[in-house]
């Protein structure tokens, strides 16, 4: 849901509320500075420069090269319930990395040969980041009212 100024305010419970995250947050583009993990609290916060794919681009409004001008925003993403966090093919230097998320899943760690659940964030260039936790409990939130960019993500398929 967007709140009266256009910002995204969401929370997740369920796997159906991690796919429309994962959708929302496809193309974002998270520092590694900004992902922090506290244990004592069992909350992972996040900061992320989202694409507004939710949102059409400007109407009648084209960037200097003729292509439509979309939004990013900046959004606050706060998992709570984490009981660990796992990381896979990080960069050395991850405080100085940019993380480009392609998908967010919900992984049923029963099926493998663990207990409880978890959240698996899928990068570019093969990183990837796995929060153990005892439920799903996801708040995300707009934290600016957006800035235009041409650059619309693509995929290769």
């Amino acid at each position: 849901m967007h709140d009266l100024a256009g910002k995204l305010r969401l929370l997740a419970r369920d796997e159906d509320d991690v796919a429309v995250v994962s959708a929302l947050l496809q193309d974002a583009i998270i520092p590694g500075a900004d992902m922090e993990f506290n244990l004592k609290t069992g909350q992972f916060i996040i900061v992320a420069n989202r694409f507004c794919w939710e949102i059409p681009p400007l109407d009648g409004v084209t960037s200097s090269d003729g292509k439509p001008v979309h939004e990013r925003r900046l959004c606050g993403i706060c998992v709570g319930h984490v009981t660990a966090a796992q990381h896979h093919d990080w960069p050395a230097m991850r405080q100085d990395a940019l993380f480009n998320l392609l998908a967010l899943r919900h992984v049923d760690m029963a099926e493998q040969a663990g207990e409880g659940m978890g959240l698996q964030f899928e990068f570019s260039g093969g990183s990837s980041l796995r929060l153990l936790m005892d439920e799903i409990d996801i708040t995300l939130a707009d934290l600016d009212a957006g800035h235009p960019t041409s650059l619309q993500p693509a995929h290769d398929v």
